[in-house]
């Protein structure tokens, strides 16, 4: 689960705001995807904008950014009417857009990225040793050890964003946003964000900082303002609103109704069994899945709990342990094994491991029917060999202007459901989906809570892993606790946030029920 640490509020000025939006206006082919939002940030706070996908979030970034001009409104900054029409003026007034999607050239190094297009010169050539040293300056200011010659290629998600960071610190940004920095951040790296983003407030740095996650709204911003249908339809100060009102205002739901009703019968039979289960970090895992029910697990990050469903998947499978599925079988000894068992697999990082984001829907949704049954997975060879994969992804309601089109551009709510369209066609007995909802709006976690239910309704077992408390307690039947590679705690549906993390932060086993 992500722990988030409170971090203290700024001292709000009253003077000018560094930053301006009044009634921007943005429409595209005469539809009108922006109404009238006003936004002022002050030096060395943090305003948070939130809204279901859709909402309007991207498009006002872009307007900021210089992608986009306005319909109609205008932009100050301090105090002083500018416009853009081009990225590159946005930045010459000091402001960096850091998108999900990165904006880095892979092959060059760290140094070569963080002053693209402004390469320090001498005599006529690029000073590459005073290029290296600013480099290595900047990335010292943020607090990062990375050396400046590595690929950037080569480094992890987090140090890909502390890059991008440093290469805005470098041109002297003072209003930087950030778009969903931690989606795929593990609890230290985004502590350390954390750290950086407090570092960078006290130095007089505005921030403006979009997330689907509430806790880290509440422990970061000063402000929030909330999107809907590209209407600003609050903003407040974060300290006087409750998390269960900026869902209802974002959604028009309260947060209870995001989960669907406990199951409505009894577990059924095991279907997936492990006694005494071991395999590297793992040790002593005793757990069934029943059909019929959700069982969450959850843990601090390094608990263990993602090597646990990468084990029962066969990914990196159990070594030691007597192991029982259904089919009366032993342990998935691969990915393939259990897929052709009847075990459907959502993985953490649905890009990197689960989706080819340049082909089409149909084809993502075909996969794993093709690799099992060829003959099933046909997506091309006219309307009839679509049929029965549009049939999957009209079932999962995924919304697309065409499933030729590449599952990339989707937001990551339908890349998720693309994802659940191609398991659904071997109608697994097994679930086992890791961090189901990372990335992805509340209005679509709603949809995949539902949807994962009625798997368990049509007589599933489903196992849940996820970093998100709220989302653990609010789905599960039972919820499972892994601290140190191993099972702490089996406690029913219902269990407080307290009691999960009592058992989470603790080392010594206990029996699992």
């Amino acid at each position: 689960m992500n722990s988030v640490t409170e971090h203290g509020p700024a001292v709000m000025e009253t003077g000018v705001p560094i930053l301006e939006m009044r009634g921007i206006r943005k429409s595209f082919g005469g539809i009108d995807v922006l109404h009238g939002v006003d936004i002022s940030c002050h030096r060395g706070t943090v305003m948070a904008i939130c809204g279901e996908n859709g909402a309007g979030k991207s498009t006002l970034i872009n307007v900021l950014g210089g992608v986009f001009a306005p319909s109609a409104g205008e932009i100050l900054i301090d105090g002083r009417p500018v416009s853009f029409s081009h990225p590159a003026q946005a930045k010459q007034q000091g402001i960096a857009v850091i998108h999900q999607e990165f904006n880095l050239l892979p092959y060059r190094s760290v140094a070569d990225n963080i002053f693209l297009g402004r390469e320090p010169t001498r005599l006529g050539f690029i000073d590459r040793a005073r290029m290296d040293r600013e480099a290595g300056a900047v990335l010292a200011r943020i607090g990062s050890a990375i050396d400046p010659h590595s690929a950037c290629g080569s480094l992890s998600v987090a140090e890909q964003q502390l890059v991008e960071i440093a290469r805005a610190i470098s041109e002297n940004a003072r209003i930087l946003v950030l778009d969903e920095p931690t989606a795929t951040l593990n609890d230290a790296e985004t502590h350390a964000l954390f750290r950086l983003i407090d570092e960078l407030r006290r130095t007089g740095v505005a921030l403006i900082y979009i997330s689907h996650r509430m806790a880290e709204l509440r422990a970061l911003a000063d402000t929030i303002t909330i999107l809907k249908d590209g209407r600003q339809v609050a903003t407040r100060p974060m300290a006087g609103i409750e998390i269960d009102e900026i869902v209802r205002l974002m959604v028009g739901r309260a947060i209870e109704d995001f989960f669907p009703p406990a199951a409505s019968t009894p577990p059924g039979a095991a279907l997936y069994s492990v006694s005494d289960g071991a395999v590297g970090r793992l040790s002593a895992i005793s757990l069934t899945l029943h059909a019929g029910e959700i069982v969450g697990v959850a843990g601090l990050e390094g608990s263990g709990k993602a090597e646990l469903a990468r084990a029962m998947t066969g990914v990196l499978p159990f070594s030691h342990g007597a192991i029982r599925l259904f089919d009366g079988g032993g342990a998935p000894r691969s990915p393939r094994e259990a897929a052709r068992r009847g075990i459907g697999a959502i993985p953490e990082d649905r890009k990197g491991e689960g989706l080819g984001l340049v082909q089409s829907l149909r084809d993502n949704c075909a996969l794993t029917m093709r690799a099992l049954a060829p003959f099933l997975g046909r997506a091309s060879g006219g309307g009839r060999g679509r049929r029965p994969i549009d049939a999957l992804l009209d079932g999962v309601a995924v919304k697309a202007a065409d499933y030729a089109m590449p599952v990339g551009q989707l937001s990551g709510g339908n890349q998720q459901k693309v994802l659940f369209a191609r398991w659904s066609g071997i109608a697994p007995k097994v679930w086992i989906v890791i961090e189901p909802t990372r990335g992805i709006d509340v209005g679509a976690r709603a949809a995949i809570y539902a949807m994962l239910r009625s798997f368990a309704e049509a007589g599933a077992a489903v196992m849940v892993v996820s970093s998100d408390l709220m989302e653990i307690i609010g789905l599960s039947d039972r919820i499972c606790v892994m601290a140190a590679g191993r099972l702490v705690a089996e406690l029913p549906r219902g269990a407080s946030e307290e009691e999960v993390i009592r058992h989470a932060m603790r080392q010594a086993p206990v029996a699992a029920a």
